[in-house]
């Protein structure tokens, strides 16, 4: 197949994405499955290890005099909990790693039509890692900044601005961590508003429309009250409720006597209503997880679009310097000549 030619459109971008991962779903969910299903078996693991343990630990007090001890429970919990967490940190990295590896799956796809050989993509982020970690613990430090609430407006106009930085790291090389940052702001610079409009659309796929979509699935089908029912017996034992419902009682009493209006009630909590919000902030994580794929793709192509296009202009500026110089040197000669 030849080679497909990116187009510096933010309405091809995201038509391209939506077919590259719509028309490889099948092998794009397989690279995503343990990434995503392993960092939720792996907090089951820690959670319903935990919980089982604390459901024991009086029978073990019991009977063995060393659990009185502060510190023999807590090295207790670390050590049950340990598979579960190290399950879940190993899904964690390979899932920050898949956000990279798409990158060069994308340019592969560009030059052959086909989605193959993932190991060889994962190989251009593992035999690269410490640059890639450092880009990530920038981009952890500059996100927990901008949740400072005076921050949140600069912060948004900055995340917008260095979107690319993941796609920098995957397509420049010998350049700095923090130089990803520079790189993906002077490419976004000039495409600001696409890059938004970019934004906004895959977002609504990928976190909205898509996770109302399953949510509604699994409503109609019965398995969100299946799954909830599963959870309720926990939920009861392990969330106190009643304390909760006593204090949104006088919540709502306050309400009623600032606004006279009885009718705005904040809804009280019931195991049941507990359990179905915990499985679709699940089905929310795992429908997200899925469509990451979809999201490293379409920055992936607008990376492409937006360097092809500063190449163009650049390769512009060259030969009007080039020009210049070759009017300028053809002057200089022909005034020697005249002299």
């Amino acid at each position: 197949m030849s080679k497909i030619k990116v187009e510096n459109s933010f309405v091809w971008v995201i038509l391209a994405a939506i077919r590259i991962y719509s028309s490889n779903f099948l092998r794009l969910g397989g690279y995503m499955l343990f990434p995503v299903l392993g960092q939720v078996l792996g907090l089951l693991l820690v959670f319903c290890l935990a919980g089982v343990f604390n459901a024991y630990l009086p029978v073990l007090t019991s009977k063995n005099a060393a659990f009185n001890n502060i510190s023999t429970v807590i090295l207790s919990i670390i050590l049950i909990t340990l598979p579960g967490f190290l399950i879940f940190i190993k899904a964690f990295w390979e899932y920050l790693v898949v956000y990279g590896a798409m990158n060069s799956v994308t340019e592969g796809f560009l030059e052959t039509g086909k989605i193959y050989d993932y190991p060889a993509h994962k190989a251009t982020v593992t035999k690269n890692a410490l640059p890639f970690i450092i880009l990530w613990i920038l981009y952890s430090l500059f996100i927990s900044f901008g949740m400072f609430p005076l921050l949140w407006v600069p912060a948004g106009v900055f995340f917008i601005y260095f979107v690319l930085i993941f796609q920098v790291y995957s397509f420049e090389q010998g350049i700095s961590p923090i130089e990803y940052f520079s790189r993906s702001f002077a490419l976004v610079k000039g495409n600001f508003f696409r890059t938004v409009l970019i934004m906004v659309i895959i977002g609504l796929f990928t976190h909205v429309i898509f996770v109302q979509g399953f949510a509604v699935l699994f409503d109609f089908t019965k398995i969100t009250q299946f799954l909830g029912s599963l959870f309720e017996s926990t939920v009861v034992e392990t969330i106190p409720i009643e304390d909760i419902n006593s204090i949104m009682i006088i919540v709502n009493e306050l309400i009623a006597n600032i606004t006279n209006n009885a009718a705005f009630q904040i809804d009280l909590l019931t195991p049941a209503k507990v359990s179905a919000f915990f499985i679709y902030q699940v089905v929310a994580f795992l429908v997200i997880g899925f469509t990451l794929p979809l999201r490293s793709i379409t920055w992936a192509l607008w990376y492409k679009a937006l360097r092809e296009d500063e190449l163009k202009k650049l390769n512009k500026e060259n030969k009007k310097a080039a020009k210049k110089l070759s009017k300028d040197v053809l002057d200089r000669a022909n005034g020697k000549y005249n002299n």
